[in-house]
């Protein structure tokens, strides 16, 4: 047993044991497609180094995920773990390979005319480099890479993009970057505004903060764990508008629909006609997808999963032969392509509409998610099992995405905040001894929700009270333990784990690291500083600056006023200070206080007017904490300091 943790309870034992009467566990074709054309295992025992020589990645480390499943491990999670450890480098169909389970996200490789196209390119350069080393190593042409497709803006299919290719051979048009609609906005929107936030999240949702272990961290469903290292950005040169664009790559025609607001709020499909290879991005697993992800995002549109899946398979289902995916294994034969997207265009407009059915019976988004199951014939399917999303809280974001947040119980419009309302709770109930002896009660009982519930209120009014946290940690440990979810699981036990021993002490994986910062366009860094502007001290604040910013088309101009800092492509017309310099000089003085004046005395920056204007400008922007607390009350960052 792993150090501080309890094993499973009668209670989760026999929850997890039910699953295997209710699914056909007899079924092992996806253990056969998983290794389907598999040419080579990852080298050196499956781990990756960066150049410094230490592990990014290390596949060995799942080696216990084999045989029956363990009783702290939902039976269900673990067979779709066992089949997607499997790694390395493998054939799709003629002139497709695909490397899988180096990293979160898989990297496909297209062989074309004399070139290649990369569709996804993974995370992190380090994983990346790896994935191209072992596809070389195993094929007897060194082809150039002409051409790279980013199928959506999220960081596992961009991020790992320099080891692929190279800004310089990019801008002189050697490699051609292939990507839909408004990808630069989405990209780094997503990444870098709401980076800080949504990393802390999402280090509990994908359990990065959990060591692999039966009673810890298990797999992500759709890849059993991202690596670390670096990842970059490299904006695209050709954006995709409209469904029925072609482009000719490497002497393969790709054609493209797109399909906006599903996993990603740009996002597109793509076949191949002379290899009758058909991809549907994310929206297309052998998983439940997220409506609303756990780590933090826009709510997607489970209407537009199912619109887009079936406009695919009217484009291309007569005629595709293989359906391949940035994540989990390819689907073979034209019958089992059209069943597999049919079915998933089910799933997604069954949760959408019977949502929308019981909403307009006035069910609650809560009531609604302990009301809907999927048909037999949908909820059977290995695919659309919960791996990624999972039926009780994607059918929490239909309501959220069609209605909003307001159920219509007016006790819901103006409550307590939870800080408050815990201590008034464990007040009513007679005092944080009594709470916490009845939240034990319930994990006896094996009513862990319940449990957790009471606790929480607890740890609310009382953050440092050791029993309420032990025994809201003790009922989220079962709570994961029987999560078919790996996101519901990893939340549960990384949640136990900071009760118990408090936040991690390092910073978590950021999505808007150095490298995809040092890509912001002026646009988009202007858009984070005026996110970090702390706007009650900006209150009274007026100032303005004008930017010249080197090789970017127009000049710039920010202003600050009643607590809101705006931007326009536009000089002002008095402003307190002028500022030519360029880019990158520009974002290092924004997030490290000293650049500004080094850059100034080096030449670096040409000033005119006021440049005490821009300290006070830096002065004014807040530094977020990485690692905040999820579990229990915040101060308010804007209080008076009171002695």
């Amino acid at each position: 047993m792993t150090a501080g943790r309890k094993p499973a309870s009668e209670f989760t034992q026999a929850a997890n044991a039910a699953v295997l009467d209710h699914l056909d566990f007899d079924d092992e074709r996806d253990f056969a497609d998983m290794t389907r054309g598999l040419i080579a295992p990852l080298p050196d025992g499956g781990v990756i180094r960066d150049t410094r020589g230490e592990a990014v990645f290390d596949s060995t480390v799942f080696d216990y995920v084999d045989g029956p499943a363990p009783d702290t491990v939902n039976p269900s999670l673990w067979r779709q773990s066992r089949i997607i450890k499997h790694a390395g480098l493998f054939q799709v169909c003629d002139r497709i390979y695909q490397v899988r389970n180096h990293d979160i996200a898989n990297v496909t490789i297209v062989e074309g005319d004399g070139g290649l196209v990369i569709v996804d390119v993974g995370t992190t350069t380090e994983c990346t480099r790896a994935a191209m080393e072992l596809y070389y190593a195993h094929r007897p042409q060194r082809l150039p890479v002409v051409a790279v497709i980013y199928t959506h803006p999220h960081l596992d299919h961009y991020g790992g993009i320099l080891a692929v290719t190279t800004p310089e051979d990019v801008a002189a048009g050697k490699v051609t970057i292939v990507a839909p609609g408004d990808f630069d906005r989405y990209a780094i929107g997503e990444n870098v505004i709401c980076g800080n936030v949504m990393s802390r999240r999402a280090a509990h949702a994908f359990g990065s903060l959990l060591p692999p272990h039966a009673q810890g961290f298990v797999s992500d469903g759709i890849g059993i764990r991202g690596g670390g290292g670096r990842s970059g950005y490299i904006p695209p040169t050709d954006l995709i508008r409209s469904t029925g664009e072609e482009r000719v790559l490497a002497g393969l025609t790709f054609q493209f629909q797109m399909a906006p607001d599903t996993e990603a709020p740009e996002e597109m499909h793509l076949y191949i006609p002379e290899l009758r290879a058909l991809s549907c991005a994310e929206n297309a697993n052998h998983s439940l997808h997220n409506i609303q992800t756990l780590r933090g995002a826009r709510t997607r549109d489970a209407a537009n999963f199912a619109r887009y899946l079936d406009e695919a398979i009217e484009l291309w289902g007569a005629d595709a032969e293989v359906h391949f995916g940035p994540h989990t294994w390819p689907v073979w034969g034209n019958e089992n392509v059209t069943e597999f997207l049919a079915s998933q265009r089910d799933t997604y407009k069954y949760l959408h509409d019977q949502t929308l059915r019981l909403a307009n019976h006035g069910l609650t988004p809560i009531e609604i998610a302990e009301s809907v199951e999927l048909p037999a014939e949908l909820g059977r399917a290995w695919w659309n099992r919960g791996y990624h999303g999972t039926v009780h809280h994607n059918v929490r974001a239909v309501y959220a995405k069609e209605l909003g947040f307001y159920d219509g119980n007016p006790m819901h419009l103006f409550p307590l905040p939870d800080g408050e309302l815990g201590r008034r709770y464990v007040d009513a109930i007679g005092g944080t001894d009594r709470v916490v002896a009845l939240a034990r009660e319930a994990v006896e009982a094996g009513e862990y929700r319940w449990a957790a519930e009471l606790a929480g209120r607890a740890v609310y009014a009382e953050p440092g009270n050791a029993q309420a946290r032990q025994v809201q940690a003790d009922a989220y440990e079962q709570l994961g333990y029987q999560a078919e979810g790996p996101q519901w699981r990893n939340i549960f036990l990384t949640a136990a784990q900071e009760l118990r021993e408090g936040p991690p002490p390092r910073r978590p994986f950021s999505s808007g690291g150095k490298g995809t910062i040092a890509a912001l366009s002026v646009d988009r860094l202007l858009d984070f500083v005026a996110v970090r502007l702390n706007g009650p001290q900006a209150a009274d604040v007026n100032l303005a600056i004008d930017l010249d910013v080197r090789g970017a088309p127009t000049p710039y101009s920010l202003k600050v006023a009643r607590g809101v800092l705006n931007h326009w492509r536009r000089p002002s017309t008095d402003p307190d200070l002028t500022l030519a310099l360029d880019r990158l000089t520009l974002i290092d003085a924004l997030f490290r206080p000293a650049a500004f004046d080094e850059a100034l005395a080096a030449g670096r920056i040409e000033a005119k007017g006021d440049v005490a204007a821009f300290h006070r400008l830096v002065r004014l922007l807040d530094r977020f904490t990485p690692v905040f607390d999820l579990l229990g009350p915040h101060a308010d960052p804007d209080a008076p300091v009171t002695a």
